[in-house]
């Protein structure tokens, strides 16, 4: 009885140990499976990876920031609007950009400036950029242009028409001339910063100002103004054509011509002229709004202004306003009463260079 005790214990000991190297051998096999399928695992990222760089052969786009060649005055300070990168894998790599040339303000000349980018697969793009750097206008002034109206003598007389047209290919004759002979288009920042005294403006700088908004400009001027990459502002009366702004035009800046103050009094004269100044703030802010809150420049209704429409340009944040008077901007002008330079039917080609020159 006492072997058969000893016996059954002695087996129920081995089966233990049975199963527990049973299980010891599974334990093992499942680890070094698992080792092995991490490895290969790993392998396989590798592998993948490796292979999405060899087959990324996209180069990365580089779009240069403003335009393509530049004009900056003797003397200036250069500030370089560099540009941006993006990659079909890589995502905006615009900090990887580096630059090559330089350029010298204190000599006249055109340099080149090269920017390159490369993305991690080793694919590389650059594009160039232009800089002419030459005399600055000095004490000639800048001529702010100012139109109106536009017509096709193809499709309509202009026998009828003021001198507040112009004919459309007479326009594109003069759009042409500043094109071809690289005037310069300074922004409004620009100008301001130019009647402050701030900045320098290269020679053959010119502005283009058009009233009103009226439909002719952008059917006729536009397309002309796009075609030779030329900018223009838009002076819009708001209240008759402020949907325009939201066009969007390429080549256009939209300012304000007032909302609802070009319009005669009893007494003959422009309504800006008797109203109070929060009646014309009024008008200013909601002429303001309908060009997206953006405008900072003004055009006097009828060129008509005084000293109460001027503290309310003032208050409503307007830093600049144009008039009818003749004459060019000059260094020292006064910012709300700035002369223009008219542009008439009669106004031709060899006239129009005398103007701009």
């Amino acid at each position: 009885m006492k072997n058969y005790k000893y016996n059954k214990r002695k087996q129920k000991n081995n089966a233990l140990k049975i199963l527990f190297t049973i299980i010891l051998i599974i334990i093992i096999a499942m680890a070094i499976k698992l080792i092995f399928f991490n490895k290969e695992k790993t392998e396989n990222i590798k592998e993948v990876a490796t292979q999405n760089i060899t087959e990324d052969n996209e180069k990365p786009v580089i779009t240069l920031n403003g335009k393509e060649k530049e004009i900056v005055a003797l003397g200036s300070i250069y500030n370089d609007k560099k540009a941006v990168a993006k990659d079909n894998i890589d995502g905006d790599i615009t900090d990887k950009i580096t630059i090559d040339g330089v350029v010298d303000t204190n000599k006249i000349g055109t340099y080149e400036i090269t920017y390159k980018v490369k993305d991690a697969a080793g694919n590389e793009s650059s594009i160039k950029r232009e800089v002419k750097v030459r005399n600055s206008i000095g004490n000639k002034g800048l001529p702010v242009l100012m139109y109106h109206f536009f017509y096709d003598k193809n499709t309509e007389s202009g026998a009828n028409k003021d001198n507040n047209f112009i004919e459309i290919s007479d326009f594109e004759e003069q759009i042409k001339y500043l094109s071809e002979n690289d005037f310069y288009f300074p922004t409004w920042e620009e100008v301001e910063e130019y009647i402050d005294g701030k900045t320098i403006l290269p020679e053959k700088s010119v502005v283009l100002t058009v009233d009103d908004g009226d439909d002719s400009f952008f059917k006729l001027a536009v397309p002309v103004l796009q075609k030779y990459d030329v900018d223009a502002t838009s002076f819009v009366i708001t209240s008759w054509y402020g949907y325009r702004a939201n066009e969007k035009q390429e080549n256009v800046s939209y300012q304000s011509h007032s909302d609802c103050m070009h319009e005669g009094a009893s007494n003959g004269k422009g309504v800006m002229l008797s109203w109070t100044k929060e009646k014309i703030i009024k008008d200013l802010e909601d002429s303001k709004k309908a060009l997206g809150g953006n405008a900072t420049i003004f055009c006097y209704p009828f060129g008509q202004y005084n000293d109460t429409g001027i503290e309310a340009l003032k208050t409503a944040g307007y830093k600049l306003a144009f008039t009818t008077q003749g004459g060019r901007v000059y260094k020292g002008s006064s910012k709300y009463e700035l002369p223009r330079v008219r542009i008439m039917k009669t106004t031709t080609l060899s006239s129009f260079k005398s103007m701009v020159n």
